[in-house]
């Protein structure tokens, strides 16, 4: 059972990566940053619907869909950008439309980091990106509140969210392991 963490924030060391490590720590799995890699943008021209596979030849191709297929889980965090998330994970989100009805029964959760306000609709962003996927939704999302490098280590809400969300998350990752044994007998 793997878990991928993707983080959306162009921020090195950001507050949204301190919740997605905590999250790692307790769960495993691998880290990547989305500022790491080249993602060029979906230019809408639909050749993977004649392919079967996205064109563009760069990371998310290369690096991080294979990562996509092979995870159960996959966890998307952001800082909130204008009430919603932040462009490099919108431009992540935007390339998985070819991956349409590939990531079905995958695990999906969310983690955004903000003012205090916005920080619903960054989850409903990432959330929907879940449920158009048909992925399972593992809870409503951690929203931490900091702004300043490194305060989110104070809100103690977001840090004992964490811990629900790991609960939660073992809970569907045995789930579906249990789901699967039943049917491969594996």
């Amino acid at each position: 059972m793997s878990t991928l963490y993707i983080s959306g924030s162009p921020r090195k060391h950001s507050n949204t990566d301190y919740l997605l490590r905590l999250l790692q720590e307790q769960l495993g799995g691998e880290f990547h940053k989305l500022t790491d890699y080249d993602i060029k943008p979906c230019c809408a021209c639909w050749a993977c619907r004649k392919k079967g596979a996205c064109i563009i030849d760069d990371d998310m191709a290369k690096i991080l869909m294979p990562r996509i297929f092979a995870a159960d889980a996959i966890v998307l965090g952001s800082p909130v950008y204008f009430n919603n998330v932040t462009a490099q994970l919108k431009a992540f989100i935007d390339r998985t439309w070819c991956l349409r009805g590939e990531l079905r029964d995958k695990i999906g959760a969310a983690v955004v980091v903000g003012r205090g306000y916005g920080a619903e609709s960054a989850i409903t962003a990432i959330n929907a990106f879940f449920l158009k996927h048909e992925m399972i939704v593992a809870n409503r999302g951690i929203s931490g509140v900091a702004f300043e490098s490194g305060s989110i280590a104070e809100d103690v809400e977001s840090i004992e969210s964490v811990a629900t969300l790991v609960r939660r998350l073992r809970e569907l990752l045995l789930a579906g392991d249990q789901a699967h044994t039943a049917r491969t007998g594996i």
